[in-house]
Formats: C-alpha cells, structure tokens, sequence
C-alpha cells in the first residue's frame, strides 16, 4: 500500500477523511461542495504544497500544523500522466472548468478511490498529489498511521 502525507492542523486530524475544507473551498481539482482529501506521495512535497497555498504568509507566522501519515490501497489508486489532463491544467490561478475535471470520477460507484496526478508546484518530480475521495465506499480502507509535529526549517 502506497503512502500519503498531508500537512495541516491538528484539530482537523479527526475529520481528516471527510474532505471537508475542500467542500467549503473547492480546489484546483474540486469545484465548492464536492469533498476531496488533497494529499501528496512524500512528506517532501506536502510541505512544499503548503508553502506554496501560505499566500506569502511567514511559515514561523503558521499555526502549529502537524503531519499526517496514510495508508491508501494500492489497488485503488488510479494514475494519470500530464498527457491525460487538461492542456491548461497547471496554470496559475487554477482555469474556472479544472475543478470539474475529476468530477465524472468522484461517483462512488467509481473504480477507484484515489487519484494520482503531477503537482503544479514540481511536475516532474517523481513525487505526486494523491486525492482521496471522501465518497466512495472504501475510504474506510485508508488509515491514519501516525501524527506527528510538523516545524518549519528556521531557514525556510
């Protein structure tokens, strides 16, 4: 099973996999009220999505966030290469159309539960977003594996 990691508040650990912010917010990959768990495939590239959403907020200025450690199924996850994505899909802001991209594949009788897709912030790395989707009938299949304090380099 692969692993996930999100970085975020502690005192939304406990709902976590209801998706819940991006509901109230929508997202890059989510219009406003569809549910999503925005996650990354290292801790590395976590990190490097919530500096890149402090909208040039000091990170020694964030609150104390915590870093989440999953366990998603392997069998599950469906992977998507650039190629098969919207051509403006890393444009910044986010088009007003990309939010309902994934919207066909949110059903819960879809196949999979979640989604691997290139970040915007390093679309060739290795490493990528994985989204969850909080409605499908295996999310009980995720688990939280650990919690830990998340500090930001004093460097950074």
């Amino acid at each position: 099973m692969p692993l996930a990691y999100r970085i975020q508040k502690a005192a939304f650990v406990p709902t976590l996999l209801q998706g819940e912010g991006a509901r109230l917010y929508g997202g890059r990959w989510n219009p406003v009220g569809m549910p999503l768990v925005y996650t990354s495939t290292t801790p590395e590239l976590a990190m490097l999505e919530v500096m890149v959403h402090a909208d040039g907020t000091p990170l020694r200025d964030l609150p104390p966030l915590v870093q989440v450690t999953l366990d998603v199924p392997d069998e599950l996850v469906e992977t998507m290469a650039s190629e098969q994505l919207p051509a403006d899909w890393q444009q910044v802001p986010a088009p007003a159309g990309l939010p309902y991209f994934l919207a066909p594949r949110l059903r819960p009788d879809y196949s999979f539960l979640a989604f691997s897709l290139p970040s915007v912030v390093m679309p060739t790395s290795p490493s990528r977003n994985l989204l969850l989707n909080p409605a499908h009938p295996h999310i009980s299949r995720v688990s939280i594996i650990a919690v830990e304090d998340h500090l930001f380099d004093r460097r950074l």
